[in-house]
C-alpha cells in the first residue's frame, strides 16, 4: 500500500460502481420523501450548524448554507479528550457540489428538515434540479453516512455531476479549545477495498485512521503540501423525473484496516437493507429516546435536545472503547470534551432517565466508575485525571442525587450495589465539609466555578441536604435502618442551619429576610447564581413555592434592586455578574415555578438558541443567545428535562 504523498498529486481513480451499494443502480434510484409525521423543519440561519452523530463519531457542524460537514471527530482516552478531524485553512473538511448542465453550483439555500429530531436534509432546487443532502449515522457504526439525491424536475433530459470536496487540512486534540497535533497526515488506498481511501494520522505509529468511500463515484486524489485530498465525482445523465440516489461513507478506527472494515461493514448493511433501511434503523433508534408533550413547538426544542444530550455529552472512545461523558463533543462550546460531576449528573442524567434509562446507568458506572476518584474537584478530564483543581461542593454530592434519581425513577439498586465503597467515600469526604460552629457544609468554588470568599453556599448546602436525604431513603431500600435514622438525623440539623444562617436581613429593598446565595457566620450576598439558583429550591423539596421567605427571595431577585435581574428586559431572567444575561438554568428553573414559567416559555420558544440547540443562555433584551456557550450538550439536557418533566404526556 502506497501512501499519497508531495509527489504523487492528482491521480484518477475510477471507482467500480458495485450493484451491492446502489440497489438496482443510481439512475432508477427511488426519490424517498420523509414520512410527514417524523420530520419536522427547522428555522435556520446562513451561520447555523447543525450536528448529528452517534457514540463513536460526531459530525458537531453541518453547515446550513451549503451542506458542507466543517469538521467530525471521535473520543480518545489517550488524548483525553476529542481528536478533531478539520478541513484545510478556512475550507470545511467536506462539501458537497452539484454539476448541471456543465455548470458547477455549490449547495445554497438550503431548506433543512430533521428526521426524529436528528436526521438532517437539506433540500434546494435550481434549474429544473431538486438536491437533497443527508447525513445520518447509525447507532452502532464507527462509520456514517452522507447521501445526495438529485432529481431532474425539467421535461427534457439533463446531465447531472454531483459530488464531494474533501480537503484534511488539521488533526486536533480538543479540552476546551483544538490543540493542533504533530504528525503525518497521509491518504492510501485502503487495504481492503478499491473505492475508498484511508487517511491516517501517525506519528511513531497510527494514532488515529478515518476512510472516506465514494461509492459509485470517480475520484481525483490531491497533495497539497502535505494536505491530502479529493474530489468524487458522479457524473449521470437523468430522464425527466428520474433521481440518482448515491451516497459517501465517513469512517473510523485505530488503523488503516479498522477504519476501512468500518465503512465495509456499512456498506454491507446498505446492501442488506438498503440505503433507506439503514437511514429508517437509525431513524427508530433516535424515534424511541424520543418525548412528546402535545406542543409541536416544544417537542422540537426538547426532542433535539434530549438527542444533543444523549451523543454530545457521552459516546465511547475510539481507543478504549470507554463510555464517556463530557460537557459537549463540540469545540463550538468553550469547554468542551471535559469532565464536571454537576453537569453530567444533574444537567444531562435526567434527560437520560426521560429517554433511555439503560443509558443512564451507563452513565453513573462512569460517573462512579472511571470518575470515581476524584468527585467533587472542579473538572477532569475524560480518563479521571485532574484537568482544573479546586473543591466544589455541589459536584461531591451531584453523583449521589443522580443515583438517588435513577433509583426512584427504575426501582434498580444494582448501581449501588456496585459502587457502595465510592458511596461511602464520598459520605466521608461530604462529612470533612461539615463546619461545627454553624452546621453548615463548606465549598471553595460555587457552582460557576467561581471562588467563593465566604465558604457557605446556600444552595449547595440545600443540595446537600437533599443528598443526605436520597441517601437516607438508599439506606432504608437497603433494610439498613440504622444508617437511615443517622442520615435522615443530619439531613435535619443542615436544614434546621440553612434556616438559621442562610436567610438573612439586609438586602435592600427586599422588605424582610431572604434566601442568601453565600454566607458566613456574620456575613451575607445576596445574589443569584444561575447555574445552582436559589429557585430550584422548591423543584429540589426543601421549601413550597408559596414559602413567605422564598416569595421575598423571588421577588426581590426579578425586581430592580437586583443589579442582574433584568426585570425589565423583554426576555430578562435573572443572571449574576459571570453570566450577565438570561441562562438556559434560569429558563429551566422558571418552568417548574408557577410564578416564573410563562416569561421562561416565551424565552424558550422565542430563541433561536444554537441553531435550535441550547446555549448557555441569551441576551435579555432580544434573545439572541450568548455566542461563547453554543452547543451546550449537558444543559441541553437540564432544560428537556426541564419541558419534559412539565409537559410530557406520555409514558404515564
Amino acid at each position: 500500500m502506497t501512501s499519497i504523498g508531495l509527489a504523487k498529486t492528482g491521480v484518477l481513480v475510477a471507482a467500480t460502481c458495485i450493484a451491492l451499494l446502489l440497489g438496482s443502480g443510481a439512475a432508477e434510484a427511488r426519490d424517498h420523501r420523509l414520512a410527514p409525521e417524523r420530520a419536522t423543519a427547522l428555522a435556520l440561519g446562513p451561520n447555523d450548524v447543525i450536528p448529528t452523530g452517534n457514540d463513536w463519531i460526531a459530525l458537531p457542524s453541518i453547515r446550513a448554507s451549503d451542506g458542507a460537514l466543517q469538521t467530525f471527530n471521535v473520543i480518545s482516552m489517550k488524548y483525553r479528550g476529542l481528536i478533531e478531524v478539520g478541513g484545510l485553512g478556512d475550507r470545511p473538511l467536506m462539501k458537497p457540489f452539484v454539476d448541471i448542465a456543465g455548470i458547477r453550483r455549490p449547495l445554497a439555500n438550503l431548506h433543512w428538515s430533521m428526521r426524529d429530531y436528528w436526521i438532517p436534509t437539506g433540500t434546494m432546487e435550481a434549474d429544473g434540479v431538486r438536491v437533497r443532502i443527508t447525513y445520518a449515522a447509525p447507532p452502532t457504526s464507527r462509520a456514517a453516512i452522507v447521501r445526495l439525491q438529485v432529481t431532474n424536475l425539467r421535461s427534457a433530459p439533463v446531465e447531472v455531476v454531483p459530488g464531494m470536496v474533501l480537503d484534511w487540512g488539521k488533526t486536533s486534540r480538543v479540552t476546551y479549545s483544538p490543540e493542533p497535533l504533530t504528525g503525518s497526515r497521509l491518504m492510501s488506498p485502503t487495504p481492503i477495498d478499491t473505492d475508498m481511501e484511508v487517511y491516517k494520522y501517525q506519528t511513531d505509529d497510527t494514532q488515529m485512521a478515518w476512510g472516506f468511500a465514494y461509492v459509485g463515484s470517480q475520484g481525483v486524489l490531491r497533495d497539497e503540501g502535505g494536505n491530502p485530498g479529493l474530489t468524487a465525482a458522479h457524473p449521470a445523465s437523468l430522464a425527466p423525473g428520474q433521481t440518482l440516489d448515491m451516497h459517501f461513507l465517513i469512517g473510523t478506527g485505530l488503523d488503516e484496516y479498522s477504519a476501512a472494515y468500518a465503512m465495509r461493514v456499512l456498506n454491507k448493511a446498505i446492501d442488506r437493507y438498503g440505503v433507506d433501511g439503514v437511514i429508517d434503523q437509525a431513524a427508530d433508534d433516535a424515534h424511541r429516546r424520543t418525548r412528546t408533550t402535545g406542543d409541536p413547538d416544544l417537542d422540537r426544542i426538547m426532542n433535539r435536545n434530549i438527542l444533543f444530550t444523549t451523543y454530545f455529552a457521552w459516546g465511547r472512545a475510539i481507543d478504549t472503547e470507554q463510555f464517556a461523558g463530557m460537557t459537549a463533543r463540540s469545540n463550538r462550546y468553550y469547554v468542551s470534551a471535559a469532565y464536571w460531576d454537576r453537569d453530567a449528573m444533574l444537567w444531562s442524567l435526567p434527560a437520560l432517565l426521560d429517554s433511555d434509562p439503560a443509558r443512564a446507568r451507563e452513565a453513573l458506572d462512569y460517573a462512579l466508575g472511571v470518575q470515581g476518584r476524584d468527585i467533587g474537584v472542579h473538572s477532569r478530564f475524560i480518563d479521571g485525571v485532574v484537568l482544573e483543581d479546586g473543591f466544589e461542593l455541589d459536584e461531591l454530592v451531584a453523583p449521589i442525587v443522580g443515583l438517588a434519581s435513577y433509583v426512584e425513577a427504575t426501582g434498580d439498586t444494582s448501581v449501588f450495589d456496585r459502587h457502595r465503597e465510592v458511596i461511602a467515600t464520598l459520605l466521608d469526604r461530604l462529612q470533612a465539609q461539615r463546619d461545627p460552629a454553624t452546621g453548615l457544609y463548606a465549598t471553595f468554588q460555587d457552582s460557576q466555578d467561581e471562588y467563593l470568599k465566604k465558604p457557605f453556599n446556600v444552595y449547595d448546602n440545600v443540595l446537600t441536604w437533599r443528598a443526605l436525604r436520597d441517601l437516607a431513603e438508599i439506606a432504608a431500600r437497603d433494610h439498613r435502618p440504622r444508617d437511615a435514622r443517622a442520615l435522615t438525623s443530619d439531613a435535619a440539623r443542615l436544614s434546621a442551619a440553612i434556616h438559621r444562617y442562610g436567610i438573612r436581613d439586609g438586602a435592600l429593598g427586599a422588605g424582610g429576610p431572604i434566601f442568601a446565595a453565600t454566607v458566613d457566620i456574620a456575613n451575607a450576598d445576596f445574589v443569584d447564581i444561575p447555574p445552582g439558583s436559589l429557585m430550584k429550591l422548591p423543584a429540589l423539596g426543601f421549601v413550597s413555592e408559596q414559602d413567605p421567605v422564598f416569595r421575598r427571595t423571588y421577588d426581590w431577585l426579578h425586581s430592580r434592586n437586583y443589579q442582574y435581574s433584568y426585570f425589565d428586559q423583554p426576555y430578562g431572567l435573572p443572571g449574576s455578574y459571570r453570566l450577565p444575561f438570561t441562562t438556559s438554568w434560569e429558563v429551566a428553573d422558571h418552568l417548574r415555578l408557577n410564578a416564573g414559567r410563562a416569561q421562561a416559555l416565551k424565552v424558550l420558544k422565542h430563541s433561536p438558541w444554537d441553531g435550535g440547540i441550547i446555549t448557555e443562555g441569551v441576551k435579555a433584551d432580544t434573545g439572541i443567545p450568548d455566542t461563547q456557550g453554543l452547543a451546550f450538550a449537558t444543559a441541553a439536557g437540564y432544560v428537556a428535562h426541564a419541558i419534559c418533566e412539565q409537559y410530557c404526556v406520555d409514558r404515564k
